[in-house]
Parts: structure tokens; C-alpha cells; sequence
């Protein structure tokens, strides 16, 4: 696990200076999924079996529009992904929403290109501190296809660092977050998630 944090460290550094001027009530997110095939990091722990585990709010999520912006440090980790033999990218979506509480945001749903390997919602809001709720479930790819086909679940919601990016982990995949400021700047125009 050690190895996967050091490797995205070092792909993401240097991260762009971010400004920090004001306090808009937008904010941009990007999400970043991709899935490991380092075999040892599950440490042989046995998984769930259910296939289709409730993920509350995925019938009501809202798709995000948008790829990672240019110039995004996690479209740059996303490049480097891609050419790895180690990893697959799974994900890779942005929108903006405002932060409100967690009761009054809606999820975003996040899930995998070109097949059902990944399937989930994340959720951004305001307690005191801006969260990150995750609930992504992920298909490995080459145990498909058996009725006892393992389901390897995230779920975590932590506090986030503004304009950092942030990880969330699991032995068979990865997750990297990114909030920012939204200034209105470029082509993505907001999308506010709020009920």
C-alpha cells in the first residue's frame, strides 16, 4: 500500500499554485478511480459476495458532464495511469456544485466508461468542513462472470483538504479527490446539486 501512495505522490508533484482569493459558494470537483492489480495488498482477506449491494441514493444521483479540466494534476495522474500495467483507470469526472449540508446535497454518480466494473455515488457537503463521502463498489475485471463474483466496497467520508488532492483507498482500488474554488473560468459551467 506504501508503494501505490508513494507512486501517486510522485506523479502528482508539482501540484499548480492554486488561488486562494475569497470564498465563492462553487466549488470544483474532480474524481479521479482507478483500479491496482498488485495482487499482494489484499493480504488474502476474504471479500463481500453480495452483487448488488444497496448504495443509497444511486437511483436519484446525477451523472457528471465533464472529463478532467486541462491542466488538472489528476489529468496528469490519470496519462500517467493509463500506461501503467499495474493500474486501469476506471473514472475520471468533474462538475461543480456549492457545498451544503449533507441531508440537502445531491450524490453524484460515478461509474466505469465502457463496462459495469464500477458502479457508485460520492457526495461533497458542508459540516463545519467540507466532506468527501464516498460509496463505490468495483468489480475486478478477470473474476467477472461467476456467480460468487467478490464486490470490493469503499465507503469512507472524511473532511477534505481544499485545493489538495485527497485519498481514498481500498486493497483493489483508488480513489483521488480534488475540490477547488470554482471561478467560472473555461468551458465547465456549474451544476448546482443542491435539492
Amino acid at each position: 500500500m506504501r508503494r501505490i501512495f508513494a507512486f501517486l505522490i510522485a506523479i502528482l508533484l508539482p501540484l499548480p499554485a492554486l488561488a486562494a482569493s475569497g470564498a465563492p459558494a462553487l466549488y470544483e470537483v474532480q474524481v479521479l478511480v482507478f483500479a491496482n492489480h498488485i495482487h499482494h495488498l489484499d493480504g488474502g482477506e476474504q471479500w463481500e459476495q453480495d452483487p448488488n449491494p444497496v448504495i443509497r441514493g444511486l437511483h436519484h444521483a446525477l451523472d457528471p458532464s465533464h472529463g478532467l479540466p486541462p491542466g488538472s494534476p489528476l489529468l496528469a495522474a490519470e496519462e500517467r495511469l493509463t500506461g501503467h500495467p499495474r493500474y486501469t483507470v476506471l473514472a475520471a469526472r468533474s462538475w461543480v456544485q456549492n457545498a451544503v449540508t449533507l441531508r440537502k446535497t445531491r450524490a453524484v454518480r460515478i461509474k466505469s466508461r465502457h463496462n459495469g466494473h464500477l458502479n457508485g455515488v460520492v457526495r461533497v457537503f458542508q459540516w463545519r468542513l467540507l466532506h468527501v463521502s464516498l460509496d463505490l463498489r468495483y468489480h475486478h475485471e478477470g473474476l467477472l462472470g461467476g456467480t460468487n463474483a467478490p464486490v470490493f466496497r469503499l465507503i469512507q467520508n472524511r473532511p477534505v483538504a481544499l485545493n489538495r488532492v485527497n485519498y481514498f483507498d481500498n486493497p483493489k482500488f483508488g480513489v483521488l479527490v480534488l475540490v477547488t474554488r470554482y471561478h467560472g473560468e473555461g468551458t465547465l459551467q456549474p451544476h448546482t446539486l443542491s435539492r
